[in-house]
């Protein structure tokens, strides 16, 4: 060693030791930014230059333009799935365009970084089963030719959303408008969106949903909805692990440094060996050749082997599910088209009614072929009722809606003591008998939830007006009139010196205890993600007057909710915060996206005015997306929580363990602060603190700090700060902080929270809710 070395170590050490800090600094930051604040974006509208001709003929150019580019793509798949090999192309497109990497840290994202999602491989799908099996091309897909297909797939669901523009809906009037974009709300989900719910609800929901008709179904078709849905579970994880060793070996060959190890290692995975790499080494190896060309060059020729991984060995799924390989084959067969099958289908007809929906599986030469398992789930409910409904109508139509109501009570009581909710209320009103399928009551709360087990028929999901009008009414209108006629009734009985009605001796709590009235419906189908946005239907005239909307939800996003928020007041206050901003803010995303925007900024969108605006959230639920999709597959990481301050997190703690009278409309004030906002004012909180310490002896010093809402919330917040030696001068304090607290003309309840600074221990010394001040004391 030099005689300089002890001091290069230690310089190393100095350097390694600034960089860790500059590291640590860094992932600190990404982190704050990660839980801030929702910053919004103002867009506008690209086309608001154009005068209303130049708009016209811009939008009937781009439909025409997109017919004509459809029609021609159409023409270059015919021709090239009859020259190149279909399955091997479906192959890849599948492996790289549908699987997303998975480590100890979870999924990596929700979706794949290819331009292709699964909509398009279905397309692809259904293009080649058009192709009779004598006519199917056999030549070998390179790496340039599946690049250009896959292009060419994305270029088609371009140019079919484009064929689709209308310039005539720039005539229409208000209502006609708001159908058309609807219609095409609708369409556009229907060709795209595909899951309802996570895998493992997905899976859950339907077993339990059918499983009733096993026997039934097994008489009939020689196998059951249990048995359908092992089976494709089966066969789903089977295509899984295979990718997952398929990227495993790619992934160690790539990390192998030496050009004749890493052709050597290739040969012997593939079944050839020692000789067939000299040999290769000698003839085709060029000296120079990186490391990386070579490896993509192995990677490509592995590709030609991907059609065996999504070939089903019907023994292997008959093992892994316990069952006869015959009931195996039997799902299969009905769950499968032959080539040429689909050739009678209009081509046009394939982007929103695409028959590989209702049969995922390819027959070919006696074997089948699944490129997209998990295809089966996505269309399962539609699918299960068609199988349902040949062996016992009536009995599905009362099994969907039994298990919705018995599926909510169960969801609801993982989170609401048993005691507290009740089921099958029966009420009148007006001499009219009514049911409502569920109430659930928490402290001074009470939710009234609505179940709404009716199908979402095709013709509705292809953008039929009278159909969507038709489920409009039966799954958001209806419900939400029941629910809100028991809330009407309820607060009458509420205002009665000495209420008489049968419904008082149904509820679980005084109804003079009752305060705050949640509404939510629940459906068991998802309705294209029209039930979180209501706002959209405003201008068509489908609302009966006077009509007063709830949010409502499909029962997996339900499940979610209740599963993703751990305190039961965060449960309230977002269904409150949800039914507030349907009034306040025209918004478009979906109930997962709103749960991510909660998890975010708790709904606050501060003292801005959004009305004139749309807000888009959609991308919000990708934390929540990743979260469950890592559980999914057996890797726990965080659960996203609301990013809420320490200060507020003990007060909630402390609420929750004492459930001291209208603790959860307590609870659902100090929420309606956004996170940045609660930071805030434990900032504020703890500079106070420094002025209390300093002069709490002096009459008049300050020690309140009073945040006035924006005009859309009704709830001041007061907070005082005391010390040991004048705690017993609280109630002066509280009602100065009171009398200012309730000033403004908007504010009907004022939370006041006094903390005693000399008691670092507990997060409040005393807490209270006041209710409005009298005219009189306003005006002072």
């Amino acid at each position: 060693m030099g005689i300089n070395s002890k001091f290069r170590r230690d310089q190393k050490k100095k350097r390694n030791h600034r960089a860790n800090r500059s590291d640590k600094k860094k992932i600190e930051n990404k982190r704050a930014s990660q839980n801030s604040d929702v910053y919004l974006r103002h867009m506008k509208n690209p086309l608001s230059h154009l005068s209303p001709e130049d708009r016209e003929e811009l939008i009937a150019t781009l439909a025409a333009n997109g017919k004509e580019k459809t029609s021609e793509l159409f023409q270059y798949f015919n021709e090239a799935f009859r020259k190149h090999d279909p399955l091997l192309m479906i192959s890849i497109a599948s492996s790289y365009a549908l699987t997303v990497p998975i480590g100890k840290n979870g999924v990596a994202s929700k979706e794949s970084s290819s331009p292709l999602n699964q909509s398009h491989v279905e397309m692809l799908q259904s293009i080649i089963l058009r192709i009779p099996e004598n006519e199917r091309g056999r030549g070998v897909v390179t790496p340039q030719i599946a690049q250009e297909i896959q292009e060419k797939l994305a270029e088609l669901m371009d140019a079919f959303n484009f064929s689709r523009m209308n310039s005539a809906n720039l005539h229409l009037d208000k209502a006609e408008f708001a159908i058309a974009g609807i219609q095409e709300l609708i369409r556009s989900h229907t060709q795209t969106v595909r899951n309802w719910g996570f895998y493992s609800q997905v899976v859950s929901i339907s077993k339990e949903l059918y499983s009733p008709f096993d026997v039934s179904l097994n008489q009939h078709f020689g196998f059951s909805a249990t048995n359908a849905i092992d089976v494709f579970k089966s066969v789903i994880l089977i295509t899984e692990n295979r990718l997952s060793e398929r990227m495993a070996f790619l992934s160690d060959l790539r990390k192998i440094k030496e050009p004749y190890k890493l052709i050597l290692k290739y040969h012997e995975d593939i079944g050839q060996g020692k000789e067939e790499a000299d040999k290769f080494f000698r003839d085709i190896y060029k000296k120079g050749m990186s490391n990386k060309t070579l490896f993509f060059l192995f990677s490509a020729h592995h590709d030609l082997r991907l059609p065996a991984y999504f070939l089903i060995s019907e023994s292997e799924v008959a093992d892994s599910v316990g069952v006869d390989p015959e009931v195996v084959q039997k799902v299969l067969s009905y769950f499968s088209y032959e080539f040429g099958e689909l050739s009678e289908n209009k081509v046009e007809h394939l982007f929103l009614d695409n028959p590989v929906w209702e049969k995922p599986v390819i027959h070919v030469n006696n074997k089948f072929f699944c490129p997209i398992p998990q295809l089966f789930f996505s269309f399962i409910l539609h699918n299960f009722d068609t199988l349902v409904e040949q062996v016992d109508k009536g009995a599905l139509h009362r099994r969907r809606a039994n298990y919705l109501e018995t599926k909510i009570e169960e969801i609801v009581k993982t989170k609401f003591h048993e005691s507290q909710v009740v089921s099958g209320m029966k009420w009148t009103f007006d001499n009219i008998l009514y049911e409502t399928d569920l109430i659930a009551c928490i402290d001074s709360h009470l939710i009234i939830i609505e179940a709404k087990s009716q199908t979402i028929s095709p013709t509705a999901l292809r953008g039929s007006s009278p159909r969507i009008k038709k489920h409009l009414e039966e799954i958001l209108i209806s419900p939400a009139i029941q629910s809100y006629r028991l809330e009407k009734r309820l607060n009458e009985l509420r205002q009665e010196d000495n209420p008489q009605d049968p419904i008082i001796n149904a509820l679980p709590i005084n109804i003079k205890n009752i305060h705050k009235i949640l509404r939510v419906s629940v459906s068991l189908e998802y309705f294209s993600s029209l039930q979180s946005n209501l706002h959209l239907f405003e201008d068509t005239g489908w609302f009966p007057e006077g009509f007063s909307g709830c949010p409502s939800m499909n029962i997996g996003d339900f499940e979610t909710l209740f599963d993703l928020l751990d305190h039961p007041v965060q449960i309230i206050h977002y269904l409150t915060r949800r039914a507030e901003l349907q009034n306040q803010i025209p918004m478009l995303g979906d109930e997962l996206d709103y749960m991510g925007m909660y998890v975010k900024n708790l709904l606050n969108f501060g003292r801005q005015n959004h009305k004139e605006s749309k807000i888009f959230i959609s991308g919000m639920s990708e934390a929540i997306d990743i979260f469950y999709m890592s559980r999914d597959q057996g890797v726990v990481i965080p659960k996203p929580q609301p990013n809420t301050s320490t200060l507020f997190r003990k007060i909630f703690e402390k609420l929750e363990s004492r459930k001291t009278p209208r603790w959860t409309e307590i609870g659902c004030i100090l929420n309606r602060f956004s996170p940045v906002d609660q930071h805030k004012l434990t900032n504020e909180i703890r500079n106070l603190e420094n002025i209390v310490h300093r002069r709490w002896h002096i009459e008049g010093h300050k020690n309140i700090i009073i945040y006035y809402p924006p005009s859309w919330s009704e709830y001041s917040l007061a907070v005082v700060l005391v010390k040991n030696e004048n705690v017993k001068s609280s109630q002066d304090f509280i009602q100065n902080a009171l009398f200012e607290g309730l000033k403004p003309q908007h504010v009907t309840y004022c939370l006041i929270l006094v903390i005693n600074i000399d008691r670092p221990d507990i997060p409040y010394h005393y807490i209270g809710l006041a209710e409005d001040l009298p005219q009189e004391a306003r005006e002072c």
